[in-house]
């Protein structure tokens, strides 16, 4: 809906594999992104304007131990190798609100989004970042979530025009919430599935001991709410839109 093409992605859960070869065909499964070789992945997809990247929230959600860079599903050094070699223009990363807290390792003063952004800068790219709700779309659940936007330091004369993203992404919620009233949307179930509970992936109260919707649920809790996800893609689109 945005116009953008997906090139490539790196996915390693089989049930999201499938779904991602099912609606992306012609993109490129790269597998476990902390094995990707950049440098010929790089000659093969030739420029890339934007990557995106939602790594484990596990090492620095306040649910966990909050390991940081000594867990090893901290996959946040390969999106930077992979941001390194790659050179785009942009970059979208999302997380748990938590990353802005979480210490770089345990016991340390400084937080990881403090190294995350020092590394960022070294690498020759400004950051921006908030945080989104999607209860800020009305949704029934909140589930906040950082949103992070890289933009390459080459584009810092453009940059000087951009309005705020804050405002940016406020006249966004507003448009959204707008939309949703005017088609009479609300929180919750839709009546339809409230009548017939099969319409769910799984009917509510019934064991059913299929394996699938055991990795759909799965799947669904890590999850990015497409609304949210907008906000950081509309914010490079605009960014884009000003050179």
């Amino acid at each position: 809906q945005l116009g953008l093409q997906l090139q490539a992605c790196a996915e390693i859960e089989p049930y999201c594999c499938d779904i991602l070869a099912k609606r992306y065909p012609k993109a490129y499964n790269l597998g476990d992104i902390n094995e990707c070789q950049w440098d010929s992945i790089k000659s093969d997809l030739g420029d890339i304007d934007l990557i995106s990247a939602s790594p484990p929230c596990q090492p620095f959600s306040i649910q966990g131990k909050r390991q940081g860079a000594k867990d090893k599903r901290d996959c946040i050094p390969a999106v930077q190798r992979a941001i390194a070699l790659i050179r785009p223009k942009y970059f979208c990363i999302e997380n748990v609100t938590g990353l802005l807290s979480c210490p770089h390792v345990p016991g340390a003063d400084r937080p990881y989004f403090q190294f995350l952004l020092e590394k960022l800068s070294q690498l020759g790219y400004d950051a921006e970042w908030l945080t989104v709700s999607s209860g800020h779309f009305a949704a029934p659940f909140c589930r906040e979530r950082l949103l992070l936007v890289g933009i390459s330091q080459r584009l810092k004369p453009f940059r000087k025009r951009a309005a705020s993203w804050t405002l940016q992404a406020g006249k966004s919620v507003k448009e959204a919430r707008t939309a949703q009233e005017r088609r009479g949307i609300k929180p919750g179930y839709p009546l339809e599935v409230v009548r017939n509970p099969r319409n769910l992936a799984r009917p509510l109260g019934v064991k059913s001991g299929n394996g699938i919707i055991r990795k759909q649920r799965s799947a669904a809790g890590n999850l990015l709410d497409h609304r949210v996800a907008g906000v950081a893609l509309r914010r490079v689109l605009y960014l884009e839109s000003l050179q």
